[in-house]
């Protein structure tokens, strides 16, 4: 009898023994399995954030332009802190689709003011050339955050418009005949693709800065932008000495 008690005991140590290390290996198993994804989002380039959207055997390269922005959007949804830096890859990768590639990603980002402008500064660097179509394109959908957009088009304080730096307000030699030098250029009316090019514009002045803007946004802008009016804005010629 007591050596029945005995064998009991030591099966019942073993049985407590493997359940303790059973429950150990579970909790570890699913720690393990909950910081998988946090691992890999970590890991992840933007190029790979964008193609996790896209087909089986599509790469960024060979995506048609509908399952190229789904695909962006859905990247910047699942890593929003990346916005900027998918959309700069974007861009990089079909700068033909500029345009749309911004409205996209402002529109998946849906952020404030500063977050919109730190995008669109990062599609511009990724091509200059387009910074008017990208401006046009990211007003067009956060109208509100018209400012931070344009602040946005700037480097060491000049502004970039169709891939050109064109100087501020009294800098560069006072050429004859030309525009004053404090009217800034109007911006390409014409959008991105997906954008009217038939819709007129009109002409604003924003506080001295001269600007087009679209027929369909006028009345918000207007109201949006205090001291802004339909028309050109008045230059007082400065005194030549």
């Amino acid at each position: 009898m007591k050596k029945l008690l005995i064998v009991s005991r030591e099966q019942t140590r073993w049985a407590q023994a493997a359940l303790t290390l059973l429950v150990g290996l579970g909790l570890t198993g699913a720690f393990w399995f909950a910081t998988i994804p946090a691992a890999v989002a970590r890991l992840m380039t933007p190029t790979e954030m964008i193609e996790a959207g896209l087909p089986p055997g599509v790469v960024i390269k060979t995506a048609g332009k509908p399952q190229f922005l789904t695909a962006v959007c859905a990247a910047i949804k699942a890593h929003r802190k990346s916005a900027a830096a998918i959309t700069e890859t974007a861009v990089a990768a079909h700068h033909e689709y500029a345009g749309d590639i911004v409205a996209t990603a402002v529109r998946c980002a849906n952020g404030d003011c500063q977050f919109t402008g730190s995008i669109v500064a990062a599609a511009i660097s990724a091509w200059p050339d387009s910074a008017s179509v990208i401006d046009d394109a990211a007003i067009a959908v956060a109208p509100d955050c018209a400012d931070a957009i344009q602040s946005a088009t700037s480097y060491d304080g000049k502004q970039v418009l169709d891939g050109k730096e064109v100087l501020p307000p009294g800098e560069g030699p006072d050429n004859q005949g030309a525009p004053p030098s404090n009217q800034t250029p109007l911006l390409d009316s014409i959008g991105g693709g997906g954008f009217n090019p038939q819709e007129p514009t009109v002409e604003v002045c924003d506080n001295g800065r001269q600007r087009a803007i679209r027929a369909s946004q006028l009345n918000h802008y207007l109201s949006t932008h205090p001291g802004s009016f339909v028309g050109a804005c008045v230059i007082t010629p400065a005194t030549s000495r």
